[in-house]
């Protein structure tokens, strides 16, 4: 698969205590459905430089309100019904796009940061019900979402900047996962900014089964399968 150039996910915050805005819970639901293996590109997109965190208050809709019984298998996951926006921004940020409290594990690339006061519970609910249904079809133990951390890529990485969600199934995992030990199963929800709008990249692996899944979700919950968020324009 051809990549084209990774970009840093940045945003032009100044000041301190501000966030991803989604608060406006009276937004049309979307009807998403898996995208078509061609898209067309979206003129008129707002330049990253212009965007405030007031401005981005489009409902971050989930995907799996298009799937049906029809479509996919029955699946546990289908049982969940997340919000599609909330009173609180989707990540709370101070400047430079950095969390606000301290990090819990540091190592060579990434800091991680306890997912409470930084993820909005309405989000997080969102992230888990994809990655559910992500990890029940290729058949990796789903998780709950109560241990997780969110992880910022620093000067040392390929993508400096780059936030992510990830989440773990035990604190042993937890543990090994972060700690650059062995990690046997790594679930992970990257999100990608595409001028105002917040893509969201899941990648899971599990060495023991030999699986390795990536997929995009747009903020408008149309799914591209078997793909990266950097790669997709619409």
């Amino acid at each position: 698969m051809h990549y084209k150039l990774i970009v840093t996910l940045t945003l032009a915050l100044t000041f301190s205590g501000v966030g991803w805005s989604q608060d406006k819970p009276e937004a049309p639901k979307f009807k998403p459905f898996p995208a078509k293996e061609s898209s067309v590109k979206e003129s008129g997109a707002t330049p990253v430089e212009k965007v405030r965190p007031t401005d981005t208050n489009t409902a971050q809709a989930s995907f799996l309100d298009s799937l049906t019984d029809s479509s996919v298998p029955p699946n546990k996951s289908l049982r969940a019904h997340p919000p599609t926006s909330g009173r609180e921004p989707m990540l709370l940020l101070g400047p430079k796009n950095r969390p606000m409290i301290d990090v819990v594990v540091h190592t060579y690339k990434l800091d991680y940061y306890d997912c409470q006061g930084i993820v909005a519970p309405w989000y997080r609910e969102v992230l888990v019900a994809e990655l559910n249904y992500f990890s029940e079809i290729t058949k990796i133990p789903m998780v709950d979402g109560v241990l997780c951390l969110v992880s910022v890529a620093n000067e040392n990485h390929l993508t400096p900047g780059r936030i992510s969600i990830n989440f773990f199934s035990s604190n042993k995992d937890m543990t090994t996962c972060t700690t650059g030990k062995f990690c046997l199963t790594y679930r992970s929800v990257s999100l990608i900014l595409k001028g105002s709008r917040v893509f969201r990249q899941y990648f899971l692996s599990d060495i023991g089964k030999n699986v390795l899944s990536q997929n995009c979700v747009t903020d408008k919950g149309k799914w591209y399968k078997n793909s990266t968020c950097y790669t997709v324009e619409e």
